[in-house]
C-alpha cells in the first residue's frame, strides 16, 4: 500500500494537481480508507491506471485520474451494518451518494461517479438524476464518453485484484478476464483489445 500511496502522490506531481485539489482528493480518500481498505486502494489503483489509459488513448489525463479516484467515494454515505452484508441494493446507491458528495466541488468527476455503472451489466441508477448544473450537449457527450472508459478500468481492476469481486474467487486467466471485460463492455471491445496489446491492461495490475 506504502508504494501506492507513493504512486499517487507522483501523480499529483506528474499531472500538475494543485494543493487545494490534492487537499481536496485526500480528504475523501481518507474518509474511502476509513470505511473500507480494499475500496480505498482500488480507488487510487483505478485513478493511477485512469492516467496511463488516457496518455494511451490521447484523452485528457487529469479527467480520468480524479473521476477514478472519486468513482466509489459514494461509499462512504453506505451505512457499516448495509456495507459489512454487502445488501446489493443498498450498496447500489454509491453511484448517487457520490454525485451528490462531488457535484459543485468536483462536478466533471460527480457526473462520472453516477455513471460509472450505467455501463456495466447491472447497470444502475435505471434513471439519471437532472443535473444541478446545466450541461450542454457537447459536455454530455464528453461525461458519457468517459465514463464508458471509467466503466471499464473499474471493471478490469476489480476483477484482476478484488477477492471478493462477484465472479467469484476462482484465479481467472488473462484471456478469461478479457472476455469478460468485453461482454460487459461490448462497444469498448476496440479500445479493450488495444489496451491488452499495447500491454496497459495485464493479467494483473
Amino acid at each position: 500500500m506504502k508504494n501506492l500511496e507513493e504512486n499517487l502522490e507522483k501523480a499529483y506531481v506528474q499531472l500538475g494537481i494543485s494543493q487545494k485539489h490534492q487537499g481536496s482528493i485526500n480528504t475523501y480518500l481518507t474518509l474511502l480508507k476509513l470505511k473500507d481498505q480494499d475500496t480505498y486502494e482500488h480507488s487510487i489503483r483505478v485513478g493511477l491506471l485512469g492516467i496511463k489509459v488516457a496518455e494511451h488513448s490521447s484523452l485528457d489525463q487529469k479527467a480520468l485520474f480524479y473521476a477514478g479516484t472519486l468513482h466509489d467515494i459514494g461509499k462512504i454515505l453506505i451505512s457499516p451494518e448495509v456495507f459489512n452484508k454487502k445488501d446489493m441494493e443498498e450498496m447500489n446507491k454509491h453511484a448517487e451518494y457520490g454525485y451528490k458528495l462531488l457535484t459543485g466541488v468536483h462536478e466533471f468527476s460527480a457526473q462520472i461517479a453516477l455513471r460509472h455503472h450505467k455501463y456495466q451489466q447491472e447497470k444502475y441508477p435505471k434513471k439519471l438524476k437532472k443535473s444541478e448544473t446545466k450541461l450542454s450537449k457537447d459536455t454530455k457527450s464528453e461525461i458519457d464518453f468517459y465514463a464508458r472508459i471509467l466503466s471499464v478500468i473499474d471493471f478490469y481492476d476489480a476483477i484482476t485484484t478484488r477477492d471478493d469481486h462477484k465472479f467469484g474467487k476462482k484465479k481467472l486467466n488473462t484471456e478469461e478476464i478479457k472476455k469478460l471485460i468485453i461482454k460487459n463492455h461490448p462497444d469498448q471491445e476496440l479500445l479493450i483489445n488495444k489496451l491488452y496489446t499495447d500491454k496497459i491492461f495485464r493479467a494483473e495490475n
